[in-house]
């Protein structure tokens, strides 16, 4: 606690050198700010003076003051500013024009430090310190993005109305990956010093110092799971401009906004039908006067091809268009691919277009399909919106790491404003805006799966059923779900944004889905209603799909290739030139949130002191364009290991001819599974003087010895792998292998049989597991098993295991597609692995805490 309470000594002192009020009366100074910040409360430690612009300025136009102001029944505060006009004497003759500047009610500013044009203040939220915001008094500077006259007018406005100041306040925000137990600022001339109490809650907390050039907006060093990042000020269309500006102006809102919004999208529907109307033959317009049946799911039919590329999306007209329903795709030669795939693989992205609408025959809803095998999805916040309830806004932009930066293959757009519907934001575990019970969501889970669905009635992130919080990486929400289970607007909302109530306003729209198969569907179309929007997406056969963004400069999908985004090396396309937002608007920055795709590397992480991994010469399992299998020498100790991924490979284990020869167990691979095995490895037998346990397909064929040493590899009757100490075997249920072996390693802890010796060299098998799920094997002609533990370690292994069961393991690693292929059968105990279809990433999710059905 010394060095908590050092954080919070430092930040104290530091903000209150040379910053005592002129004013006589502090204690009237605090009660007239909190009336004007709406009746908050303001504490007189907490006021900050800025710097003077002399006797006369501050007697007529005020001083400027920073204070943190907490609302009544709230405990969170916020960072205001206010005018307050001051009498030579320093006398307080009134306040004026307060600004609240943070607008957080989930984070509680506090440590507001001033000094000199600067100021400084952290934000705490969920009992942990979230973010350090660097506050630039005099101005946005080049924050400000306006150039034209007319962009520097409009720009001003909006300062004005949430500053005071035409100039603006320019924002340097720093997010912790990792939160913080406290926080100390110390804001000198030319940097702001933070000190970071970190570590345990149990146990006394580490201090790390880091430090921000003020000039600069840089961190001054590496700091690890800390990122500054200055705010943008972005030009937008007058339109959109005045729309924000009038919403946010107390006596108007945004209600009449709307209305006028929707009397010119209502003018411009009418236009459109009419002209439409004069040339087209109603008798050939629709075949079928109502929608078509939601698409079945077929998903086991073809799952080895998971129904790529898409099935051709069916018409609801007599006469289609060229290429309606056909999937192609993008021409775009420069588009990258998936790294390490073999042979023709298909391209990640195909697209088309439907017409949906029987009162509309010239809508057209534009298609894009992603294949959620090649492709991870991510997200990123806004540098407007959404506005988060804690800490600093999103970077709205592409990440600058090189490493990720070059795999991004496309960007589309997200979701609402905040003021729209507050509706839930989470990017990499931190909380932006809280989830909403009720409301359509993407996740994006730790081990990179997409999930669509419902959120839940659970506390804090317990909102997706049988998925844990802290395995959410990310998410959004939007509205209440287009589609669920193929059905259109499950809960009968009639008010699809700020439109009127029934269909909505014909205008831009767009949609994110996943598909009964798991794959990705975005959607875009302008002269779109809700319902016209998710008709296109259920022809497409949508399982759950969720309403994005709309109308004009808010929507776009844009194609992109980066090189380097520091040399502004980068190539970008929009979908359809009849997209308004520029092409490069997520790469540079974006007002609002979006959505990303990245190519997926399926390369295994590195192997230390090893050589790269290369796809295995051997057969690869379904899609065989995408290895599953991959090897990697070990330069050190001339040791070969094969990386088998998760989802790729089924396991299956048979006893040899000569192992548990007085009992019955299945010592044959038979049937499909025999067409279906990538690699077969030898276990060794058990001696009758020190038996070890084994089993197939539920009977047991000799007893777990247990015992210090010892572990079980077990596999269940879906085929997956796992380790457990023989104490601590898992009850063998009907179709379970399983088999007794040494362990090497055990937590990461290396277990002494790993060293000892052999009467000399042999060729020897050790079979690890990771944390991830991926088994390795290591094989190599070693005296003890300890190289090929290191290896395995090395590679991320936690748990290690030798493949040997006491006598003749020949350490055999049979590979399919080689001269050394499986057999069927063998002398010693075998494990098979069987290979996998890939399964694409996205899944439907149902809400975690729902009610119970019925009375």
């Amino acid at each position: 606690m010394a060095a908590v309470g050092a954080c919070a000594g430092l930040a104290a002192a530091a903000g209150a050198i040379g910053h005592a009020a002129p004013g006589r009366d502090l204690e009237g100074l605090a009660a007239d700010l909190g009336r004007a910040a709406a009746g908050a409360h303001v504490a007189p430690a907490s006021i900050r003076w800025e710097e003077s612009a002399g006797a006369l300025a501050d007697a007529t136009l005020g001083r400027w003051v920073l204070f943190l102001a907490t609302s009544p029944g709230e405990d969170t505060g916020d960072v205001w500013r206010a005018r307050v006009r001051l009498a030579p004497d320093g006398r307080i003759i009134d306040v004026t024009d307060a600004f609240d500047l943070t607008c957080t009610p989930l984070g509680h500013d506090h440590e507001l430090v001033v000094r000199g044009p600067y100021a400084a203040f952290a934000t705490r939220a969920y009992g942990q310190e979230q973010s350090v915001t660097v506050l630039l008094l005099d101005g946005e500077g080049a924050a400000n993005r306006a150039a034209r006259l007319g962009d520097r007018a409009m720009a001003a406005i909006t300062n004005l109305q949430r500053t005071g100041s035409a100039d603006g306040i320019g924002r340097v925000e720093m997010a912790l990956e990792s939160p913080a137990r406290a926080v100390g600022l110390d804001l000198g001339d030319e940097f702001l010093e933070i000190a970071l109490a970190e570590g345990d809650p149990r146990r006394p907390p580490t201090v790390r110092k880091v430090r921000l050039g003020l000039a600069t907006g840089a961190l001054a060093s590496d700091a690890p799971g800390v990122h500054a990042e200055a705010s943008m000020h972005l030009t937008k269309r007058f339109s959109h401009w005045a729309v924000d500006t009038l919403r946010a102006v107390s006596f108007i809102g945004p209600a009449p906004v709307a209305w006028i919004e929707d009397r010119a999208l209502e003018v411009r529907d009418a236009a459109r039908r009419l002209a439409f109307s004069g040339g087209s033959d109603p008798t050939d317009i629709v075949a079928a006067a109502e929608p078509p049946p939601p698409v079945l799911d077929t998903s086991a039919a073809s799952i080895e091809e998971a129904h790529w590329p898409p099935a051709r999306v069916p018409t609801i007209w007599k006469s289609p268009e060229p290429s309606e329903g056909e999937w192609a795709a993008p021409a775009l030669p420069w588009l990258r691919r998936v790294p390490g795939v073999l042979g023709d693989a298909p391209s990640p992205f195909y697209e088309t277009f439907v017409r949906p609408d029987e009162e509309r025959p010239y809508a057209k809803v534009i298609l894009v399909a992603m294949d959620l095998r090649q492709l991870d999805l991510q997200m990123e916040a806004g540098v407007e919106d959404p506005e988060p309830l804690t800490g600093p806004h999103g970077s709205g932009r592409i990440p600058r790491d090189p490493a990720a930066s070059r795999l991004v293959a496309a960007a589309f757009n997200g979701a609402f404003k905040t003021e729209h519907g507050h509706y839930g934001m989470m990017v990499h575990k931190r909380v932006l805006l809280p989830p909403v019970p009720g409301a359509a969501t993407v996740a994006v889970l730790d081990d990179g799966r997409v999930g669509f669905g419902t959120w839940g009635t659970g506390k804090g992130l317990a909102g997706i059923d049988g998925v844990a919080e802290d395995q959410v990486d990310s998410f959004r929400q939007n509205l209440d779900p287009l589609i669920d289970r193929g059905q259109l607007n499950p809960t009968k909302r009639n008010l699809w944004g700020f439109t009127l109530p029934g269909k909505g306003a014909q205008t831009e729209r767009t949609g994110l889905c996943v598909t009964t198969s798991g794959h990705l569907l975005y959607a875009w179309g302008d002269d779109l209603s809700a319902t016209s929007l998710a008709r296109a997406m259920q022809m497409a056969g949508c399982d759950y799909a969720m309403h994005l963004d709309m109308n004009p400069y808010h929507t776009g999908f844009i194609f992109m290739a980066i090189e380097d985004l520091a040399a502004h090396k980068y190539k970008s396309q929009l979908l359809s030139p009849a997209m308004s937002i520029p092409p490069d608007r997520y790469i540079q920055y974006a007002p609002k949130d979006f959505f990303y795709v990245r190519l997926h590397d399926p390369t295994p992480p590195a192997l230390d002191g090893a050589g790269p991994w290369r796809a295995d010469g051997g057969a690869q399992p379904p899609p065989r364009w995408l290895p599953g299998v991959w090897a990697s020498g070990d330069v050190q100790a001339g040791i070969e290991v094969l990386d088998v991924e998760p989802g790729r490979a089924t396991w299956r284990l048979r006893a040899g001819v000569r192992d548990a020869v007085a009992s019955t167990p299945l010592r044959e691979l038979a049937g499909e599974e025999s067409k279906r095995v990538l690699l077969a490895a030898g276990l060794g037998v058990a001696s009758d003087r020190h038996p070890m346990g084994l089993a197939t397909d539920g009977r047991l064929a000799m007893t777990v010895r247990g015992g210090p040493g010892n572990a079980v590899l077990s596999i269940g009757s879906d085929g997956h792998l796992a380790l457990a100490l023989s104490d601590e075997a898992p009850v063998l249920g009907p179709h379970d292998d399983l088999a007794e072996l040494p362990v090497l390693v055990w937590d990461r802890v290396r277990d002494a049989r790993a060293d000892a010796s052999t009467p000399g060299p042999a060729l020897r098998t050790a079979l690890g597991v990771t944390s991830s799920a991926r088994v390795l094997l290591a094989r190599g002609s070693v005296r003890t098993f300890g190289a090929l533990a290191d290896a395995l370690v090395r590679a991320g292994c936690t748990r290690v295991v030798a493949l040997d069961r006491g006598l003749r393991a020949t350490g055999f690693i049979d590979r399919a597609g080689t001269a050394e292929a499986p057999r069927a059968r063998y002398d010693e105990t075998v494990l098979y692995a069987l290979g996998a279809p890939l399964r694409p990433n996205g899944f439907r999710f149902d809400p975690a805490g729902k009610p119970p059905a019925g009375p």
